[in-house]
C-alpha cells in the first residue's frame, strides 16, 4: 500500500508544461534550529518525487558561489537541467532583491529560471515575500521550534508580514521529539490568540513530529496547497528533471543531510 503522503503526492501532481511550484519561507533573524527543519522540508519534498530548490535570499551570489543572480541573466540561462536532479540549496540575495524591483515580469523570470525543478522554496524576508507575492495565492510558512526565543521570533515575523501584505501565513511548529507535541500545541494556541487580538487575523497552524517521517510528508503536502503556481514565459515550458535520492550536503556550515 502505498502511504497517504505519497497518494497525496499523486493527486497533487504537476500539469504537463506547468511552471514550477513556489513556496516563500520567512526567514527569522538569528535561525539556527528552524533552518535544520527548512532543510529536512526539502529532503521531504524530493523523497515524494519533486526536485526541489531552496533559494536562500541570506547568501549573496559571487563568482565563486554562482546562484540566483547569475541564472536570471540572459546569457546565463536557467539552473542546467542535469544539475536540477537533486535537493539543492543556492545563494539568492542578488536575484531575489533585483526581482523585487520587477513587478510585473518577477515570477515569470523567476519561474524561468528554476524552470527545471518542480518546487522552489524562497527562504527571504517579509519585504522581499510581499513585493513578490503580494495579491498572489500563496501562504508563506513561518517554521517554529521549541523555545520562547522562538516564540517571539515566529511572533516578530508575523507581525512584519502582516503590516506589508494581507497574506495569511502558516505556521508549523515543529518538536524534535513525539513528548513535546502538546508543548508545542500550546505555544501555538498562544501565537494564534496573540495574532487575532493584535494583528486582527490568526495564522494556519499546524503541529508536526520531527521525529515522523510521514509527518513530514503529510506537511509537506499541506504546505504544497499554498504554494504560488508559476507560469514560465511561452514557449520555455517546464521540463522537471528525475529526482535520484541524493543531495547537497553542506552548505554555508550547516548540514543538509
Amino acid at each position: 500500500m502505498w502511504s497517504e503522503a505519497h497518494q497525496g503526492a499523486g493527486l497533487l501532481g504537476f500539469l504537463p508544461g506547468q511552471g514550477p511550484r513556489l513556496l516563500p519561507v520567512l526567514c527569522h533573524p538569528g535561525a539556527t534550529l528552524e533552518l535544520e527543519m527548512l532543510w529536512q522540508l526539502a529532503r521531504t519534498l524530493q523523497r515524494l518525487g519533486y526536485g526541489t530548490l531552496v533559494l536562500d535570499a541570506g547568501a549573496r551570489e559571487s563568482a565563486h558561489e554562482p546562484g540566483l543572480a547569475q541564472w536570471l541573466d540572459e546569457q546565463a540561462g536557467a539552473w542546467p537541467e542535469q544539475e536540477a536532479q537533486a535537493f539543492a540549496v543556492v545563494p539568492a540575495a542578488q536575484g531575489l532583491a533585483g526581482l523585487a524591483q520587477d513587478e510585473e515580469r518577477a515570477l515569470e523570470r523567476l519561474a524561468d529560471a528554476v524552470r527545471h525543478f518542480a518546487f522552489a522554496l524562497l527562504y527571504a524576508p517579509p519585504a522581499q515575500v510581499a513585493a513578490l507575492f503580494a495579491g498572489r495565492a500563496v501562504s508563506p510558512v513561518v517554521l517554529n521550534v521549541p523555545g520562547d526565543a522562538a516564540l517571539l521570533r515566529s511572533y516578530a515575523v508575523l507581525k512584519h508580514m502582516a503590516g506589508l501584505a494581507p497574506l495569511r501565513c502558516t505556521v508549523a511548529a515543529v518538536s524534535p521529539r513525539p513528548d513535546g507535541l502538546e508543548a508545542a500545541r500550546a505555544t501555538l494556541q498562544v501565537l494564534e490568540r496573540r495574532c487575532l487580538q493584535w494583528l486582527g487575523a490568526s495564522p494556519r497552524a499546524m503541529v508536526v513530529d520531527g521525529s515522523d517521517e510521514e509527518a513530514w510528508g503529510a506537511l509537506a503536502l499541506r504546505l504544497m496547497e499554498g504554494a504560488c503556481v508559476a507560469q514560465c514565459p511561452a514557449g520555455r515550458p517546464a521540463r522537471h528533471a528525475p529526482v535520484p535520492h541524493r543531495a547537497v550536503t553542506r552548505y554555508h556550515g550547516h548540514s543538509v543531510v
